[in-house]
């Protein structure tokens, strides 16, 4: 325990410094190195294509988007990258409240960081969506946010974005048909 109170703790402040791909989770900075693999890469383009499409066919005055890699600055500790959010009505360079949705691409380095702690942030952070895809295996999780706690419920494929906007995707559907080409 006495070695915690010795533990560094950062801020935005800090964050804003640094060269490289980082997250500052509850003041503990967390390297995004090494890059993604290209199976992740070629999956999360696949993926960013799809949910651009369904979101162009929304009708009316949606006024969400498809963003990848972006920080999200939850708070003075607290800065996360998504692998891809939906967010609607953004008016940063970054984000700064709760997106519609994030997805997170598993890799070796960050899977027990996407399942177990950005789990928690985004439940917390009340983010109504949460998908989990492992490149490798081409399984998912779909997490729903019903009454603050997240189940999971991989059958959804309408996801009320909010604001009139209503987006259908197949998760199951994209990645059967991007099996053998990803």
């Amino acid at each position: 325990m006495r070695a915690h109170k010795y533990e560094p703790n950062y801020t935005l402040a800090d964050y804003d410094m640094w060269e490289g791909n980082w997250e500052l989770i509850d003041g503990y900075p967390y390297a995004m190195s090494p890059s993604a693999n290209s199976k992740h890469q070629r999956l999360a383009g696949k993926l960013h294509v799809q949910f651009v499409l369904s979101l162009g066919k929304i009708k009316g005055s949606c006024n969400c988007e498809v963003l990848y890699e972006l920080d999200w600055r939850i708070n003075n500790k607290t800065v996360v990258r998504p692998d891809m959010v939906v967010v609607c009505n953004l008016t940063d360079r970054y984000i700064s409240s709760s997106p519609a949705l994030v997805v997170e691409l598993l890799s070796e380095s960050t899977a027990l960081r996407d399942r177990n702690l950005k789990f928690e942030i985004y439940q917390e952070q009340g983010v109504p969506y949460y998908i989990i895809i492992d490149p490798e295996t081409h399984k998912f999780n779909v997490f729903v946010l019903n009454d603050g706690a997240y189940s999971e419920q991989n059958d959804v494929t309408v996801f009320n974005l909010g604001n009139d906007c209503t987006m259908e995707l197949d998760i199951a559907s994209i990645l059967r048909q991007n099996l053998n080409r990803i």
